[in-house]
């Protein structure tokens, strides 16, 4: 796993030749309901907001996730059961629709398998796969391959606990037959109330499947309920 974070590193930092640059804000709200111990539905409503286009996109869609293995101990103080697991498997749908302006619609059904590892220092490893089956509005069918590593652990000010992260993750495109699109970020996941927490981060984006090539930072907030 290791070595998928160190290949990973050098792509975070690539920039691209005549980019062009895009500031967005991305909202969402998750909901997390058990089914049993080694299951779950996880529902996820979010916007991509161009700050410079004001095009505002959605993004829908519901999940079901099944815990493979687990933690012989826990691994990480969380709200979240997954992050003490040692493999979880995702299958879900979105439905990511443009809400203003011209974008095309996309529905997207994706598969997901997440290991993690215990690292010294009390550090959380993540290395989660995913492929994206994209059907895009008058477009052929494609698909995507992600690989996304975080690293993240727990801190304690005053009797509150909250858990920063730092994440690296690369996009493979079937079209160009390439990876192109990288992405950094940075964030904390803030506990709120037994069954919610609140999530800030900002990330920084390259993405070479377009001439120009696109340069886009932004800032998430992520609000999570379990039930």
């Amino acid at each position: 796993m290791l070595c998928r974070l160190i290949l990973i590193v050098p792509f975070l930092f690539l920039s691209p030749v005549r980019a062009q640059d895009e500031y967005q804000f991305w909202p969402e709200v998750d909901t997390y309901v058990n089914l049993s111990s080694r299951s779950r539905l996880f529902f996820l409503a979010a916007l991509s907001s161009d700050q410079d286009t004001r095009t505002l996109d959605g993004e829908f869609g519901a999940n079901a996730d099944f815990y493979l293995r687990r933690f012989l101990r826990e691994s990480l103080h969380a709200k979240d059961p997954s992050k003490n697991k040692l493999l979880t498997l995702r299958l879900g749908y979105r439905y990511l629709p443009s809400l203003r302006g011209d974008n095309p619609n996309e529905q997207r059904p994706i598969v997901e398998l997440t290991g993690r590892h215990s690292l010294p220092l009390a550090i959380l490893f993540s290395d989660r796969n995913r492929v994206d089956f994209r059907f895009v509005e008058g477009q052929p069918f494609f698909w995507r391959y992600r690989n996304r590593v975080t690293l993240e652990r727990n801190f304690t000010i005053h009797k509150y606990e909250f858990s920063p992260y730092v994440r690296g993750e690369f996009f493979y495109d079937s079209r160009d037959d390439k990876i192109d699109k990288n992405a950094f970020t940075i964030g904390s996941v803030f506990p709120l109330t037994k069954r919610t927490e609140f999530e800030a981060y900002y990330e920084d984006q390259r993405d070479s499947s377009t001439t120009p090539n696109y340069h886009t930072r932004g800032a998430g907030l992520v609000m999570t309920f379990y039930f």
